[in-house]
């Protein structure tokens, strides 16, 4: 097959756009990218798919969700991050499995129709799984794991052989992986647990750090509201982490690594990003969460300029007005700005810095032949400034087509 637009496709967010433009595809994997002309004669026997006044460009890539939460921002909104929280759990009490499979169904359709390809998503009661699959949807799923108890070694690696299937494997889209939720709800000797499991069977490893000032402070064994949390969880403050900050508390631990996508990673100090740069963490940036939440702004230019990667994500429904990755880059475009982020970088973070955050950087995230044809078609901007990122970001809400491994999942 071969995808064209008449009048442009943007086929490397590193380089440059081509006019008149055509990407060549051949069982699933990008053969061929140049000029329509260039590529008809090169390829005479293709079938071609016109995608008429559109841009085409690589599949959005949402690195963190929660597909199977419904819309609950407004119902559990609170100012401080702790209470949000308990908020959320209080809420959680009277939903029931049809309220998730019907909430990942309708998210799923929204991230099929706003152009992301690949997401990463944080699987709580096994029901989003399956939905994706049969969605077409390129994903890294990753299994939830809260588990905080006392120092009993046996029983919580007891405890941590159910919570990671054994049967855990990767398909040809779909691939596993676990998320031990925070360093506040999972005990240190099952972090060591996971971390052993994780490298033994080359596992994506994906935690909630640093996240909120009373994460820091809880650690740091300060007066932090996360107290609450522990109360209505029966649990013991002697079970609570400590350390400087999460990323030292992680790395003392050993469970920072490679695998490791830390989603927030809002407080951190100079010294934590050179643990993040050092251990080649990934980050998963949530910026209108991070809003919502109350939980501040994170430096995403020093993560940039240290060359970590990072990756952009929606979060969940809970904690955000929407899935659509193009919010998401507006918001992030508009709050970073001003730091010399420009369009350009955010388009980076939402394709490129998000698949190698999840481990996918040789698979996706461009427009290259020998990359998995994961591609999207969007309406070329009606007002041009000079800088297409900037009127894509400003225009785009949703796509007109969207393909995952060569086989188009969505058309408007």
């Amino acid at each position: 097959m071969i995808v064209t637009s008449p009048l442009t496709a943007l086929f490397k967010t590193r380089t440059h756009f081509l006019y008149n433009g055509a990407v060549v595809i051949s069982r699933g994997t990008i053969l061929a990218t140049g000029t329509f002309h260039t590529i008809v004669k090169q390829f005479p026997h293709h079938q071609i798919y016109h995608v008429k006044n559109a841009v085409i460009l690589p599949g959005l890539i949402n690195v963190h969700t929660h597909i199977e939460l419904p819309s609950l921002l407004h119902q559990i909104k609170s100012p401080a991050f702790p209470d949000w929280i308990l908020n959320l759990i209080r809420v959680k009490k009277s939903l029931h499995g049809q309220d998730y499979a019907s909430a990942a169904q309708e998210n799923i359709k929204t991230l099929l129709q706003t152009g992301t390809t690949t997401v990463g998503d944080i699987c709580t009661h096994g029901i989003s799984l399956p939905l994706v699959r049969r969605s077409g949807l390129r994903a890294m799923i990753f299994d939830e794991i809260i588990a905080m108890g006392a120092h009993d070694t046996g029983h919580e690696h007891s405890s941590v052989n159910v919570l990671i299937p054994k049967n855990i494997r990767a398909s040809r889209l779909l691939h596993r992986g676990v998320s031990p939720h925070s360093p506040y709800t999972v005990s240190e000797n099952v972090l060591r647990h996971i971390t052993t499991s994780a490298v033994k069977r080359k596992l994506m490893v994906c935690m909630h750090v640093a996240e909120s000032p009373d994460e820091i402070r809880l650690l740091q064994r300060k007066k932090s509201a996360l107290e609450k949390l522990y109360q209505r969880a029966g649990w013991s403050m002697h079970w609570a982490p400590s350390g400087a900050s999460s990323f030292e508390y992680l790395q003392r631990i050993g469970f920072l690594s490679p695998n490791l996508l830390a989603v927030h990673a809002v407080h951190v100090t100079d010294h934590d990003i050179a643990l993040i740069k050092k251990s080649r963490v990934s980050i998963a940036h949530c910026p209108r969460s991070n809003r919502e939440t109350g939980v501040g702004r994170m430096p995403l230019k020093k993560y940039l300029v240290a060359n970590v990667t990072v990756g952009l994500g929606t979060d969940s429904l809970a904690s955000s007005p929407s899935l659509n990755m193009w919010d998401e880059m507006r918001y992030a475009y508009k709050i970073h700005k001003k730091d010399g982020i420009t369009a350009k970088d955010i388009f980076h973070l939402a394709t490129l810095g998000g698949a190698r955050a999840l481990g996918m950087g040789k698979d996706v995230g461009t427009l290259e032949p020998g990359k998995k044809a994961d591609l999207i078609a969007v309406p070329l901007p009606k007002k041009d400034t000079g800088d297409i990122y900037s009127d894509l970001l400003r225009e785009t809400d949703s796509c007109m087509m969207s393909m995952v491994n060569g086989k188009i999942i969505f058309r408007s």
